[in-house]
């Protein structure tokens, strides 16, 4: 949390407010990214798991492969000022590119985009 008495102008003097939002925007990506990789690799990784169940159980622990993983970040200020600017509002994990490819990697198939 951000302590009250933060002044960015202050503790940033160097730069300009638009080059620090640019700044978290790069590193919002950059996490976007990397919890995209963590996903793919959580999935590929259960989906393996799964292999070494018997009936019915290994059905089941694949149908529920995709449990857990999502954390909304749209409620976000940060995350929607993100959104806005880098892909004009929308959410780059909930992209049809994204969702495909992770259900795809739900169902054994590999994608090496993640």
């Amino acid at each position: 949390m951000i302590d009250s008495d933060f002044n960015s102008a202050a503790h940033c003097a160097e730069s300009d407010e638009c080059e620090l939002i640019l700044s978290f925007c790069q590193l919002v990506d950059i996490m976007v990214k990397d919890i995209q990789h963590l996903e793919a690799e959580c999935v590929r990784a259960r989906y393996q798991n799964s292999k070494h169940l018997d009936a019915p159980e290994d059905e089941y622990y694949r149908s529920n492969i995709l449990s857990g993983l999502k954390t909304p970040y749209y409620d976000s200020l940060a995350y929607q000022m993100y959104m806005a600017l880098y892909y004009d509002g929308g959410d780059p994990l909930s992209f049809k590119e994204w969702t495909s490819a992770i259900n795809r990697l739900a169902k054994g198939y590999e994608d090496e985009r993640f």
